[in-house]
């Protein structure tokens, strides 16, 4: 995600308001046509200027590294301003090495601007490659509430998406006719003043009132792994921060550090669960939420030896082998993971809508795709699984051989087609996790 979906939580109304996701989505479906025509110019422009946005990139991290410098201290200073405003930084922003990767393997996905991130929750939402598996979460976790982190948290497209809502509380005005205090930014408000004060039962209650009225928000549920880390309760941290970080990354030092009194209040915590690890060295959970706070504290190394830990007692925790891919690049990777090819060569393959249009069927196990692409640019993408079905509606353009999806909700989604026969294609999405077996589509 280019921002990690992060918003003020005080200004998450038009996230639960349904009239607002539907404004939106009505907004971008009228536009189609404008949209479709902007992501094949976004796609063409990559040719020209693959280089120059690589070296723009860079320099830009560069310069996000002395912004947020300067920024500390008055971030520091401006506590009760700004400790409910989650949107400050964010670990992608040091990730050069998934971006040395994305531009070495996957070019058009780095131009579009694609992060493993993004790439995460447009396939999770599209049923892609096996759906999302948390090996730390258990019904009936501790903690107080009552949420189901078996799954990754519901990102803002498929919030904007039409389906089925929960009302959520009105903001209502004063007697002087201003807005009423929003009731989640209370209790989140009250949350954090409860953690600061070092009273972390208090913290935990206030922080679930406001899941309870904001489900999906991943700022509330990043804030409830800390203080469960904070009460020593590990795997229940650990299972909350893997459903976040399934769909955007983790919050920077400054953000994080703001929470706390003191520094050395959040070291005494780290120790603790430091010497947990080394006195349950087996428990794949406690390893991953060490990553996590090594990710935040910015040591790098040591979280990518957690996290091989972890992939090493939990092979199927793809958000593990992810995150040491991004940390790390191809040489972190566990060898059976390692691409050991060179870079494909840029592809000579030049699709045509005559290629695509049409209805295409794949399937995965027990999951069924359908893919639809017509002449005017759009695409309907339907996923079915245990009796669910999921559609997602937008426009499309390609290039070379790759597709490139952008939702009417908002995100992209971009896969490299290969085995083009004229009646089939293999379909792989650019960045998705190591070992990934893509889906085959048959004309139908």
């Amino acid at each position: 995600m280019a921002n990690g979906g992060r918003a003020q939580v005080a200004d998450r109304a038009n996230w639960n308001d349904p009239g607002s996701r539907q404004d939106h989505m009505n907004n971008r479906m009228e536009n189609r046509q404008d949209r479709a025509a902007g992501l094949e110019d976004r796609m063409q422009d990559r040719q020209d200027n693959r280089q120059g946005n690589r070296e723009g990139r860079q320099g830009d991290r560069q310069d996000n590294r002395g912004d947020r410098q300067e920024n500390r201290e008055d971030f520091r200073e401006n506590f009760w301003d700004n400790a409910h405003d989650m949107a400050h930084d964010h670990w992608h922003d040091d990730y050069g090495d998934y971006w040395d990767h994305m531009w070495e393997y996957h070019p058009v996905g780095a131009a579009l601007g694609i992060t493993a991130w993004g790439v995460n929750r447009l396939s999770y939402w599209f049923g892609y490659g096996g759906g999302y598996s948390n090996p730390y979460y258990s019904e009936g976790g501790g903690g107080g509430g009552s949420y189901d982190y078996s799954q990754p948290l519901e990102t803002y497209e498929q919030a904007a998406a039409p389906a089925e809502t929960v009302a959520q509380p009105a903001t209502t005005a004063d007697s002087a006719g201003q807005p009423a205090a929003n009731p989640v930014t209370d209790q989140f408000n009250a949350a954090q003043t409860a953690f600061y004060s070092g009273d972390y039962a208090g913290a935990l209650k206030s922080v679930n009132d406001a899941i309870a009225l904001a489900k999906n928000d991943s700022v509330l549920h990043e804030f409830r792994s800390l203080v469960l880390f904070a009460q020593g309760k590990y795997q229940d941290s650990a299972a909350a921060i893997h459903s976040v970080l399934a769909v955007g990354p983790g919050w920077d030092w400054t953000t994080l550090i703001s929470l706390y009194p003191s520094v050395e209040v959040y070291t005494e915590q780290l120790r603790k669960l430091e010497e947990s690890v080394k006195a349950a060295p087996s428990d794949a959970s406690q390893h991953f939420l060490l990553a996590y706070h090594y990710v935040t504290t910015s040591a790098k190394d040591p979280a990518i030896f957690q996290l091989q830990e972890v992939v090493k007692l939990q092979p199927k925790d793809t958000v593990a082998v992810q995150l040491i891919q991004m940390l790390g690049g191809q040489a972190a990777l566990p060898s059976q993971l390692q691409e050991n090819s060179p870079p494909p060569a840029t592809s000579a393959v030049r699709l045509s809508d005559s290629d695509l249009v049409g209805n295409w069927k794949s399937s995965s196990g027990n999951s069924k795709f359908e893919l639809k692409l017509t002449d005017k640019k759009t695409f309907s993408w339907t996923y079915g699984d245990k009796g669910k079905t999921t559609t997602v509606e937008g426009v499309y353009a390609v290039d070379g051989n790759t597709l490139a999806m952008e939702p009417d909700a908002g995100g992209t989604m971009a896969a490299e087609l290969t085995k083009l026969t004229g009646t089939g294609f293999h379909f792989a999405v650019v960045g998705a996790p190591p070992g990934d077996k893509g889906l085959d589509f048959k004309k139908d």
